[in-house]
């Protein structure tokens, strides 16, 4: 079951296709790619995901001790397929009680990665000076730079596969994660889970609060 599409920069209910437009519309963002999430079996629409995303779709492997798969969503409509993935994973923070990331791969102009970090998008800014963090992507060392965000999150977006990759974090001392060796895999490389990952409690950041009819 998945959730209803909405806009993926504020959540809105979307108006679908229809003989005057061919693209899903949101009121205030105009042409959108329209966002949904898992609401259950997470481990099919993921499995969907590395078959048909034309983004990465990126997993820590190694998961970090005792955090499990959360949730999933993405950005796309039938026709092109999800032009953004979202895969979110919790578990216990550095400093003590529960945290939560979202890894979010997507191409220029969604904004799906902007408005889970909690900032004007669709992308973003410039990004000035030496990053700060480093993750390595489906083998190679990726920079991070820190994004100014709410102060209940830590937010950092750098470019994997030659589109954004955003790491959200919370709370935000959850960032400490990122002082370990923090290994991404590329689920469509290699779509067959396995064992290296599992699923718990469902993320409420990915959650949209609309469901789709059946």
């Amino acid at each position: 079951m998945t959730s209803a599409a909405v806009c993926p920069r504020c959540l809105a209910e979307l108006r679908p296709p229809d003989l005057w437009n061919s693209q899903y519309r949101c009121e205030r963002h105009g042409e959108v790619s329209p966002y949904r999430a898992a609401v259950s079996s997470r481990e099919q629409a993921l499995h969907m995901l590395a078959t048909t995303s034309t983004v990465p779709v990126w997993l820590p492997d190694p998961m970090p001790v005792h955090w499990y798969v959360s949730g999933v969503g993405w950005a796309g409509d039938e026709r092109s397929g999800p032009r953004a993935s979202a895969l979110a994973a919790a578990g216990p923070c550095p400093l003590g009680g529960p945290a939560e990331m979202v890894l979010v791969a997507e191409s220029p102009g969604i904004g799906l990665g902007a408005r889970l970090a909690g900032i004007q998008g669709p992308d973003p800014e410039a990004l000035p000076g030496a990053p700060e963090a480093k993750v390595e992507a489906a083998g190679h060392p990726t920079a991070m730079w820190p994004v100014a965000v709410p102060p209940d999150r830590a937010a950092f977006v750098g470019e994997a596969r030659g589109v954004w990759l955003w790491l959200v974090l919370w709370p935000a001392d959850a960032a400490l994660i990122l002082l370990e060796h923090l290994v991404l895999r590329d689920v469509r490389d290699a779509p067959e889970i396995g064992d290296r990952s599992f699923f718990g409690a469902v993320s409420e950041h990915l959650a949209t609060g609309r469901f789709a009819a059946h």
